[in-house]
């Protein structure tokens, strides 16, 4: 018996070498080393942010008259309708001082103040607090209440909000002390 050899077509050869071309290919991406990356992660932890109260809020003394009396942010007290202001004690604005890491932003809440100053009579007074958050312990002097400081940056890890007010005071508003209470809430953003 003799065997017959037969030769492959030129078609066959290459589909033959296109194979093992496909195979070798394939087991080379096998072979081929592992490859990878890396990313590195961060963190930065800041120093907690603090406020202390620096001053408190003066009105002065005041004698009955309808009028409003308003002590701005920088301290300086003015009248408006018949309520006089004499002398004896001096006005001045609340000062809250804030601490923190950098020059950070943070959000200012009032949430807590009073609207009324109130004597031990029960006696009141309606009260529109004034408000501004600057990075030097020099105020500008705001006297209206409409854009109350709601935000404050960290100049060097420090900042200062001074709060004035408007006192409405009636014509026969009872004489006394009346005292109320600005709460200030500080947190990063």
């Amino acid at each position: 018996m003799t065997t017959a050899f037969h030769r492959p077509t030129r078609l066959q050869s290459l589909l033959a070498l296109s194979a093992l071309a496909l195979l070798g290919a394939a087991g080379m991406r096998t072979v081929q080393a592992a490859d990878n990356a890396t990313a590195s992660a961060t963190a930065v932890v800041l120093q907690p942010i603090a406020v202390t109260k620096s001053a408190d809020l003066v009105f002065g003394n005041v004698v009955a008259g309808n009028g409003v009396v308003t002590v701005a942010t920088d301290g300086a007290r003015t009248r408006s309708g018949t309520a006089v202001l004499p002398s004896g004690v001096t006005a001045a604005a609340a000062r809250f001082d804030v601490t923190g890491t950098g020059a950070n932003t943070f959000s200012i809440d009032y949430t807590g103040s009073d609207s009324v100053l109130t004597d031990v009579s029960s006696n009141t007074m309606a009260v529109d607090w004034i408000t501004e958050a600057v990075a030097t312990t020099t105020p500008t002097g705001k006297t209206d209440e409409t854009t109350d400081a709601t935000t404050g940056t960290l100049a060097s890890g420090a900042a200062y909000i001074f709060v004035g007010g408007k006192l409405t005071v009636g014509g026969s508003q009872a004489a006394g002390t009346y005292t109320g209470v600005v709460k200030v809430t500080v947190a990063y953003n």
